[in-house]
């Protein structure tokens, strides 16, 4: 193994595993396929917390959410739009957090974050050339976007001050009429209701220019090891596709998911449902047509990648990591996008794929394994010394072949927590969360209000029924409450809390 391999890592907003063809989905993904012939691929990857900001921060601190605080998405600098609805002000990443970046820059990497980044509080002096959505794309595209502004109010979507030109099917927009006009809010219904073809040449969409921008650093990186982030956007809103994709899909291919009609009642109100019970079958079909079209669209900004870093002469000494920050519910118990309350695997259970220099083995691994798990896998492949607080466990011995730790309890936890109302990072008194424990086959969820569900993940992985009140599972329910108590302890969450 090279003493000090570079790290590509590519990864998604909002991608589901079940989805993806290299995870035997419906979606044809065939840069992945080629990644994972020559790597690892994780089949029960999932991550921390179903929610954006959170997610981003354990994936680079290696921490659980509610050990690094960030427990809401981070907007004040990254989302302006949305910052300006606000009386408080989002924590994000500091100069001061124990980031896999800053201990790769201390130990003469070059690095870099093109793409969506949803952390931005400090500038981070070992990003010195970052580029985000809501920087320096919107400062690209500020006067294409003033010119789409000039145009009727119905003919394009205010997706966070980005203003894109749209066109809806006539099925699709009578959909939208049938709903009231004060459905979910003008927020929401914006979004929502102009679903459809983005009229916008592909060039100059976001996640575009990301694999331009990678690209490039590729191009210039010599011989210096390097740590690069390719963070896309999509297939997270704004739901609309780059015609090629979208026209290229029927929407009366999109099937129904084998649970589609497996919901819980507690899930019922969540917006992720609403979605499908306001816009129908139209709608979700319409949701599952773009969906798909920005998951093609970024493989092939995936493929743009690969090839670059083929031509540059650095893939035999680059590890490549692709990934996600969570999933979608993309049709599964009748409910698409993420706004749901659930651990759904379809919402939590994201892709991970490790190829490169030290990864001997090849194929897949049913390891439990969560995005904390990264941290420590990325500074051990790159001879980097793992912070003693990093709560992830390395998982450099399914890349090699190596036996698995014994201190791995093969459990994963996923979490939801409220938001503190100063929005401050430190754990506060009474603080209410909701978490989610995978592994051994199953899968356990303890409501902040104390509802409980219990999935059996071997024999019915469409999560369709709730074992809980079944005398049969007596002894898988509490070998899942002791194993998600004891992970709670041994991470700190506060105990007046628990």
């Amino acid at each position: 193994m090279p003493k000090s391999p570079s790290i590509l890592l590519m990864m998604c907003d909002q991608l589901t595993a079940s989805m993806l063809s290299v995870y035997g989905g419906p979606v044809a993904t065939p840069n992945l396929d080629r990644l994972a012939a020559r790597g690892v691929r994780f089949d029960n990857a999932t991550c921390p917390t179903p929610f954006c900001s959170p997610s981003r921060a354990s994936l680079i601190t290696g921490l659980y959410p509610h050990t690094h605080g960030i427990r809401t998405n981070v907007n004040s600098r990254d989302y302006p739009a949305i910052a300006r609805r606000q009386t408080v002000h989002d924590e994000g990443i500091l100069r001061s957090d124990v980031t896999t970046d800053r201990i790769l820059h201390a130990a003469g990497y070059r690095t870099h974050h093109h793409g969506k980044w949803h952390l931005l509080d400090d500038d981070l002096p070992y990003y010195p050339d970052m580029y985000t959505e809501h920087g320096a794309y919107a400062e690209e595209m500020f006067e294409e976007f003033a010119r789409v502004r000039q145009r009727p109010r119905d003919a394009w979507m205010d997706w966070y001050d980005w203003a894109l030109p749209t066109t809806r099917t006539p099925a699709f927009e009578r959909a939208v009429a049938s709903v009231p006009q004060d459905w979910q809010g003008r927020h929401y219904r914006d979004f929502l209701g102009k679903m459809g073809r983005l009229e916008l040449p592909e060039e100059k969409t976001f996640d575009h220019r990301v694999a331009d921008h990678t690209i490039a650093a590729l191009e210039a990186v010599g011989d210096a090891p390097f740590s690069i982030t390719c963070s896309f956007n999509w297939p997270h809103d704004p739901n609309v596709a780059p015609g090629a994709e979208y026209d290229a899909i029927d929407p009366a291919d999109m099937t129904r998911a084998p649970n589609w009609s497996h919901l819980e009642p507690r899930f019922e109100n969540d917006l992720s449902r609403a979605i499908v019970t306001g816009l129908g079958e139209t709608g979700a079909r319409e949701f599952l047509r773009i969906y798909t079209a920005c998951v093609q669209f970024i493989d092939r900004q995936v493929g743009r990648v690969l090839d670059a870093l083929e031509a540059s002469g650095r893939a035999e000494d680059t590890v490549v990591v692709f990934t996600a920050d969570h999933g979608d519910m993309a049709g599964g118990h009748g409910m698409v996008w993420k706004s749901t309350t659930a651990f759904y695997d379809e919402i939590v259970r994201v892709p991970l794929i490790i190829a490169g220099p030290g990864v001997t083995e090849r194929g897949a691994s049913g390891r439990e394994v969560s995005l904390c798990d990264l941290m420590p896998t990325l500074l051990e492949l790159t001879g980097q010394e793992t912070p003693s607080e990093c709560q992830g466990h390395s998982l450099v011995p399914d890349l090699t072949g190596g036996a698995v730790p014994d201190d791995d309890p093969g459990w994963r936890l996923s979490e939801r927590l409220a938001v503190a109302p100063d929005h401050a990072r430190a754990p506060h008194p009474g603080m209410a969360g909701s978490f989610m424990l995978r592994g051994h086959g199953m899968k356990y969820i303890r409501y902040a209000d104390g509802g409980e569900y219990l999935y059996d993940l071997l024999h019915d992985p469409g999560e369709t029924s709730n074992r809980t009140e079944m005398p049969e599972a007596s002894h898988d329910l509490n070998r899942c409450r002791e194993a998600l108590d004891q992970v709670l302890t041994e991470t700190e969450w506060p105990a007046e809390s628990a």
